[in-house]
């Protein structure tokens, strides 16, 4: 995959940073951190005015990801869940694509391994199909270990648990698959906890408030 070019990539940036979120415990009344829709993150109507300064706040700000990277409701850098199979394929290179399987309610589907082309020793992250070979496969749900993946506010591994709830409130927590998640509903986006920074005596159904703000991100997952 081929990055997009500094000047374009630092005018639709510009327009992303401004978008603050407001910090706030529940989901309601928020809107997702994206400009445009989640379909279209880099619409050609987001141009900054001052692409020099939009620049500067990027170099100055080493957790804001590069558009292959970033992380926004429905889609992860240029894929976006929902997409075939098919054009899965034709998207990333076969060289960076492991073909693997997993299960989801007793049923066994296919999933790829994604290496990341600039840094292929970083944890791969796992791209989730779900339909039928009769009427083909769409992708599911993305889970990324990788931390050079962030949201726009610059959230994603190895962020802190607090900052994730305060920009974009909480949904539920729930233990799923063997992982402690927090679900922040209207991005449709999942954190997954270290449980070793959990309570000692933490159970499955905990709320989010007994989850200290320190405790680490590990995961992220993407749904749709």
């Amino acid at each position: 995959m081929q990055c997009l070019s500094p000047t374009y990539r630092a005018t639709a940036w510009a327009a992303l940073l401004t978008c603050g979120l407001a910090a706030c415990d529940s989901p309601t009344g928020r809107t997702p951190a994206s400009s445009g829709s989640a379909g279209t993150p880099f619409e050609a109507s987001n141009t900054a005015t001052d692409p020099a300064a939009a620049a500067q706040r990027l170099a100055a700000n080493a957790n804001v990801p590069d558009s292959l990277h970033l992380i926004s409701p429905g889609r992860v850098g240029r894929l976006r869940l929902n997409q075939t199979e098919k054009g899965l394929l034709a998207l990333v290179p076969a060289g960076q694509l492991t073909k693997t399987s997993y299960q989801y309610q007793g049923a066994t589907y296919p999933a790829y391994e994604m290496r990341d082309a600039q840094e292929p020793n970083a944890p791969p992250t796992t791209l989730e199909m779900d339909g039928s070979e009769k009427e083909g496969y769409r992708l599911r749900r993305i889970r990324i270990r990788d931390p050079q993946y962030r949201t726009a506010e610059g959230i994603g591994v190895g962020s802190p648990f607090g900052a994730a709830r305060q920009t974009y409130g909480l949904t539920r927590v729930r233990f799923n698959e063997q992982d402690y998640v927090a679900i922040s509903g209207t991005m449709r986006i999942g954190w997954i906890l270290d449980e070793k920074s959990l309570p000692a005596k933490h159970s499955r159904d905990m709320s989010s408030a007994d989850i200290p703000p320190a405790t680490r991100i590990t995961g992220v997952i993407v749904v749709r």
